[in-house]
């Protein structure tokens, strides 16, 4: 199952992504996960030059989500929490 197919009442994952904030910053949280199936992202900046990155995906897909995010030179931390898509 691909994050496209989940429904409203099926369980999700969301990541949470705490970053420094770095021009390139959204570009690179995107390259990372170009072939995991990410059904929402959001990006925020803050005012202390750090940033935060919201993905939700299907929970089978988060552990690889997790780990190229992890590796990322940027990211201070990932944290991972269950959540019911959107429609």
């Amino acid at each position: 199952m691909t994050s496209e197919e989940l429904s409203p009442q099926d369980p999700a994952s969301r990541l949470t992504v705490t970053l420094r904030h770095t021009r390139e910053g959204l570009g690179r949280v995107v390259a990372t996960l170009r072939s995991v199936p990410v059904s929402e992202l959001t990006y925020r900046v803050s005012e202390d030059a750090r940033a935060t990155a919201e993905i939700v995906l299907a929970p089978a897909d988060a552990p690889r989500a997790r780990k190229r995010l992890d590796r990322m030179v940027d990211v201070l931390a990932v944290t991972e929490s269950p959540t019911m898509a959107t429609p």
